[in-house]
């Protein structure tokens, strides 16, 4: 199920590497979503590992964990030392070919694509709501009746 625009996004950051740079180059975004969940993500260009590596979504029924090597593994919360695999290793490169084959057999199939507008649009809009955020330095707000950050 596809998520709906959060009702509000906190980020937060500075410059620690490049502080001539307008980005941050260290972050942390909360986003409160409608659906009863807290998202959230951080990154840091810091060290040497650039603050990339494994993913985490931590859940109440259990962790899925996704390390450097794009393998996938389940971790369910009652026991946590059994592994299930749910994917194999796939590079960044595959992931785009893929991504535009489907949109090229959508197009010629009129099929809805894979990744619709209105997922890119809600995620589009959350990422403007983290920029306004961490620009303004406060919590921003998602007004669905104007559609606008507020």
């Amino acid at each position: 199920m596809a998520r709906r625009i959060p009702q509000a996004v906190t980020m937060t950051g500075a410059n620690y590497l490049s502080p001539d740079m307008q980005p941050p180059d260290t972050m942390d975004v909360s986003m409160l979503q409608p659906e009863k969940i807290l998202f959230t993500w951080n990154s840091m260009f810091g060290n040497r590992r650039y603050g990339e590596g494994d993913d985490l979504l931590l859940g109440n029924k259990g962790t899925i964990h996704r390390d450097e090597n794009q393998c996938v593994s389940y971790l369910p919360e009652k026991n946590r030392k059994e592994a299930t695999h749910a994917s194999s290793p796939t590079s960044d490169t595959s992931l785009t070919d893929l991504h535009m084959q489907n949109f090229f057999d959508c197009v010629r199939s009129r099929r809805e694509p894979n990744c619709p507008f209105e997922i890119g649009f809600r995620s589009a809009i959350a990422c403007q709501m983290a920029v306004a955020s961490y620009r303004e330095g406060r919590t921003v707000h998602w007004d669905a009746e104007r559609n606008a950050i507020i």
